[in-house]
């Protein structure tokens, strides 16, 4: 019989994590849902795939090398034959019954696209972790502490981030994070989901505007709760993380912004880098990585994880 949902459940160096996930995943489904379980492994140093080779249940993909998130992501999709698709990151844990209800509301809201949940951080404070489409000002500053210690660029940083906003009822999202987002599949690209010109950052933006832009709303639900343990891959990039970023920003930008905006945005970001490196900051990215990335070259996927 055909799933009802599949989860397309994405692991990379987070051994742990990825366990605890699936075994949340039981308990997250009241009654009689079918699910289907596909975890793509993105070649993992840490013993990831044999302990997932050992679990019943799933479907594994296991890659040889680190293909990146977009490209895991398409895999999955390619496999998945449910009405409904749930993209998921490793570092998620459903709280009971929670993936039941996002089911439900996307079955009675037949209108809405996607619906994510109310994030938590492991010790149960809230997390932030919904977002507007970015705004030029608003990626100006988020790229620069100065700009973003302005009045005017810090309330548009805030506003993308969406902090002072109501997340206490059910609520149309620009960008639910795609950490935890459930799908329905009528509505969705094919044959990929994912943009993979965009490895790490960013494919989830892209994938929303594409949904708005043919009509279909996204939302959350603060009746579906996940604890989240934020970022426990991307922090495992060490100094890819800059170059990965800046990359996609640069894409984004190109395919959103008029050029004028794009070649602010270049300049802006190559100077302070400039700074950074002579201030010989450990952040700091050489001045060609750096204009290769701003020209929207994200650069190789890291096959290892970072040592801290």
């Amino acid at each position: 019989m055909r799933p009802d949902i599949s989860v397309l459940l994405l692991s990379w160096n987070t051994r742990e994590l990825t366990l605890e996930c699936l075994d949340s995943l039981p308990d997250a489904v009241d009654g009689e849902l079918r699910c289907q379980v596909i975890v793509v492994d993105n070649g993992s140093r840490d013993g990831s795939a044999e302990a997932l080779a050992q679990r019943e249940g799933i479907e594994l993909v296991a890659n040889l090398e680190n293909r990146g998130y977009a490209a895991a992501v398409n895999q999955a999709y390619e496999r998945a034959d449910g009405e409904f698709v749930l993209l998921l990151n490793s570092d998620a844990r459903f709280v009971p019954g929670s993936l039941s209800v996002l089911h439900s509301f996307l079955s009675e809201q037949e209108d809405v696209a996607g619906v994510g949940p109310l994030y938590l951080n492991p010790d149960g404070t809230p997390q932030g972790h919904h977002f507007r489409f970015p705004s030029f000002a608003a990626t100006l500053g988020s790229a620069s502490s100065a700009l973003r210690r302005l009045p005017w660029f810090g309330r548009r940083v805030r506003s993308y981030l969406m902090l002072d906003d109501d997340f206490t009822v059910p609520r149309a999202i620009d960008q639910p994070s795609a950490s935890c987002l459930l799908l329905r599949r009528s509505c969705l690209p094919a044959p990929d989901l994912m943009d993979e010109r965009y490895p790490i950052y960013f494919n989830d933006v892209m994938l929303a505007r594409t949904l708005a832009g043919s009509g279909h709303a996204l939302w959350m639900t603060p009746d579906a709760v996940v604890y989240h343990e934020l970022g426990a891959s991307t922090r495992l990039l060490g100094g890819a993380h800059t170059r990965q970023y800046l990359g996609s920003v640069a894409l984004y930008l190109a395919a959103t912004q008029p050029r004028h905006r794009l070649a602010l945005y270049r300049a802006l970001v190559f100077l302070q880098g400039l700074v950074l490196a002579l201030l010989r900051k450990p952040q700091a990215l050489p001045a060609g990585e750096l204009w290769l990335a701003l020209r929207g070259d994200p650069g190789p996927l890291p096959q290892a994880p970072a040592r801290n």
